[in-house]
């Protein structure tokens, strides 16, 4: 079910609210353009399930913006988005943020295609796309780069702990968006848990859980 662009623009301010979420004006275009690409593409490549538009905003949209309840963003942050997808969470955060650094790490050429194209398209600035396993971006990235935060959403992590650990700053976190909290058994080498935040999806969309990790 379609929605028409201004129900879309105030049932995503409404949802985001539910979550103390502030979704300034300036993003709306971006989140608008976004769906309208999402959906396009996702005609010809698996980008997504889902099919409705109040869907869309609840569970990729506003989920994904529900890190910002343990990500502190400011004009210097800068993330990385591993296991990128369709660019979330990475992009809806950097729409209600434009002065942050995003990389998206996604293995998949098509779905790289994608994320290029909606930065060159939106004219995001500060956001780059690397097509390859993470293990590779570690081998072959710069030494220097290093993240504030790293960001997953769906895509299993369990194996990548040391990995992740090299691309965090000494004070950096590793956020995971899940479904449930993480099991006693799970473990990200050389990291440690430090808090987990439930909540409501809005309009009954369910339970969600970040998980957050440090050195």
């Amino acid at each position: 079910m379609e929605q028409d662009p201004r129900e879309l623009i105030t049932s995503l301010k409404k949802f985001a609210a539910e979550l103390s979420i502030s979704i300034p004006d300036s993003s709306i275009p971006l989140f608008c353009s976004y769906l309208s690409q999402l959906k396009q593409w996702n005609k010809a490549i698996n980008l997504t399930a889902i099919q409705n538009d109040q869907e869309i905003v609840v569970k990729h949209f506003v989920d994904s913006l529900a890190g910002l309840q343990v990500i502190d963003i400011n004009d210097e942050a800068n993330i990385l988005d591993v296991g990128s997808g369709a660019g979330l969470p990475a992009f809806p955060l950097k729409f209600v943020h434009p002065p942050l650094s995003v990389e998206l790490v996604e293995p998949s050429e098509k779905k790289g295609s994608f994320l290029r194209y909606v930065i060159g398209s939106l004219g995001l600035q500060k956001v780059t796309v690397a097509t390859m396993k993470l293990e590779d971006y570690v081998s072959r990235r710069n030494s220097q780069r290093l993240f504030d935060y790293i960001v997953v959403r769906a895509f299993k992590v369990d194996q990548l702990g040391g990995w992740l650990k090299e691309l965090l700053k000494p004070a950096g976190k590793v956020v995971l968006y899940r479904s449930a909290k993480v099991e006693r058994d799970f473990k990200l080498t050389g990291l440690a848990l430090i808090k987990e935040v439930e909540y409501e999806l809005p309009a009954k969309y369910g339970r969600r859980v970040l998980s957050v990790f440090a050195k």
